[in-house]
């Protein structure tokens, strides 16, 4: 790996701590203000806005990534959606210190959306500099590493975001946020795109339906992408209303099993990170059996969690799906920045991200329902029929049409 592509995972790291520390601020805030408790029905539902926010934001950020991506380099588009975030932030702040009001809550919902949607140009062009910094032979060991440390930043903000919140106030936690925000903004400024291209200038409709262009036509993209698709439908198993009901009606436990649980799924994803980048090395042209064997290792490690009584082995199956889970995730990375040129990237992974976002959306407002009427067994159980499903026939699509694409 280069430097510049360790330049990189310090950014989406800090990144990622960032974004953790700044949802945690706001959603202190919107509960002490809103009532006296998290638990409070007003609250609650107010706070879990920031969250449907969030995702319709990244949505939007997902369809209007093809009028950027022809015109400016990924990274400089990265640098940007850094500066402007940090500005939401400063505009952030100024709001909480003033009185609290209807109008005060809706002007946070507002910059709530802008950091979202620039944060979703974040991770979408992520893809494209990873592509542009790593050569084909390092990209499954260089997604693996990047997931490693984004999982590891991830648990250590949500661990220890509170303790910093508690601390600081939710005030002051932004400035911390911005500060992370900063910090990432700076490492981006050492990374430079190793390949850069230009593409002709086309019409706006051209481009924004170029990246849906290339789904529809290149048949195995499209099948990751339905396999993207489900599984989002079906990984609000894990959003914290669900593992909630789950920890108290099935395994019997409080509060404190929630967090363990969380804590384990992961715990599980940075082990399997690890083993993932260690293995990478000998991957190189198996990228669809390990796909499957990730896919395939998650979906029946759901169903058995779905059927366990027993807290530990919950436990122990929680991490034990993070390999899987990893493996699988890492195999699908590589595929789509083998399969696509640079100049295409951008716009496939923005054209997922649209479609993944949107079904995860309709997932959350019916998963809850479904538990309430079945049970939450019923929803794991029916998630591991699902994910198990979907991984023999996409890997059977992959499989029949494996000349379309370029995958090893």
């Amino acid at each position: 790996m280069t430097q510049r592509f360790y330049f990189l995972a310090a950014s989406q790291a800090t990144t990622n701590v960032g974004f953790v520390l700044y949802t945690m601020a706001l959603t202190s805030y919107i509960n002490h203000n809103t009532g006296s408790t998290a638990l409070d029905t007003g609250s609650t539902a107010l706070a879990s806005m920031i969250t449907m926010t969030s995702l319709l934001a990244r949505l939007l950020s997902g369809l209007s990534v093809p009028l950027l991506a022809d015109t400016y380099k990924s990274i400089h588009i990265m640098r940007a959606a850094q500066v402007i975030q940090i500005g939401m932030l400063a505009g952030l702040y100024m709001l909480l210190t003033q009185e609290f009001t209807a109008t005060v809550l809706a002007m946070c919902f507002v910059i709530v959306g802008i950091i979202s949607f620039f944060n979703g140009f974040f991770f979408i062009f992520k893809t494209s500099v990873v592509r542009s910094l790593v050569s084909d032979s390092q990209r499954m060991q260089a997604n693996s590493l990047l997931s490693t440390i984004d999982q590891t930043f991830l648990f250590a903000g949500w661990s220890l975001g509170g303790f910093v919140l508690s601390l600081t106030g939710f005030t002051y936690s932004l400035f911390i946020t911005a500060g992370l925000l900063l910090l990432s903004f700076v490492c981006l400024l050492f990374i430079k795109e190793a390949h850069t291209y230009k593409q002709p200038e086309k019409r706006s409709v051209v481009k924004l339906m170029e990246g849906w262009r290339f789904l529809w036509i290149h048949k195995r993209i499209r099948a990751l992408v339905i396999m993207d698709i489900i599984e989002s439908l079906v990984g609000t198993i894990w959003i914290g209303a669900i593992t909630l009901s789950f920890v108290k009606e099935v395994l019997g436990k409080g509060e404190a099993w929630w967090g363990y649980i969380n804590g384990a799924y992961y715990f599980g994803s940075i082990v399997g990170g690890i083993i993932v980048y260690r293995m990478s090395s000998i991957v190189k042209g198996r990228l669809l059996l390990l796909m499957f064997a990730g896919s395939i290792g998650y979906a029946v490690l759901t169903g058995f969690y779905g059927l366990v009584t027993n807290p530990y082995l919950a436990l122990a199956l929680l991490i034990m799906m993070g390999p899987a889970y990893q493996l699988r995730d890492a195999a699908q990375e590589t595929i789509y920045q083998n399969a696509c040129s640079s100049g295409v990237l951008s716009k496939v992974i923005a054209a997922k991200s649209t479609l993944v976002q949107g079904a995860f959306i309709l997932s959350i407002a019916f998963v809850g329902t479904v538990a309430d009427f079945f049970g939450v067994r019923f929803v794991y159980l029916f998630s591991s029929f699902m994910l198990l499903l979907t991984a023999l026939i996409g890997v059977a699509v992959l499989v029949y049409n494996k000349r379309s694409i370029v995958y090893e």
